[in-house]
């Protein structure tokens, strides 16, 4: 129950702020932890066997997220916020798998680098299910913000056009 009202918590905090976008939660989280923090594609080939939609990487100086870039954009954005819950919860290193080792050897990330890294396959494990849980609770309440809000703008315009009495 703790761990529940603490990730609730944490989702309400970042779900609150200003109008919302993935891309501002980005630079909210970049300057909270005092470092850049860049999404991108992830292109690890179906060959290397690791079945990652999603994946972050925290280097000395900066955040990487990978993210599957042949999905929508919609599960693009729940793949970088469940990546932004790891780093939220202030998740742990797993040991680096050596499929993703040869991966990153051809990509940007140099992986002397390498601080954590967490690679999504399953939700299996405490960390990914708190993972998931914050991206789908800050995706719920933004949609409840907005749903308001449209309740609200519907409620002027049929005030505007005499539908109602603006109660």
């Amino acid at each position: 129950m703790r761990r529940q009202r603490r990730l609730r918590a944490i989702a309400a905090r970042y779900a609150t702020a200003g109008p919302f976008s993935v891309d501002a939660l980005c630079r909210v989280i970049s300057a909270q932890r005092g470092r850049p923090l860049h999404v991108h594609p992830l292109n690890v080939p179906p060959s290397a066997g690791l079945n990652a939609c999603g994946m972050w990487i925290a280097t000395d100086v900066a955040d990487h997220v990978f993210v599957e870039h042949r999905t929508s954009r919609f599960h693009q954005e729940h793949i970088i916020l469940h990546e932004i819950g790891h780093m939220l919860c202030d998740h742990v290193t797993e040991d680096l798998p050596s499929a993703l080792t040869d991966a990153l050897r051809a990509g940007e990330v140099d992986t002397g680098l390498v601080r954590q890294v967490l690679a999504r396959t399953s939700y299996t494990t405490g960390q990914e299910q708190d993972a998931e849980l914050v991206a789908s609770l800050i995706l719920e309440r933004v949609a409840r913000r907005h749903a308001r809000a449209l309740d609200d703008a519907d409620s002027r315009l049929g005030t505007i056009l005499g539908i109602n009495d603006g109660d």
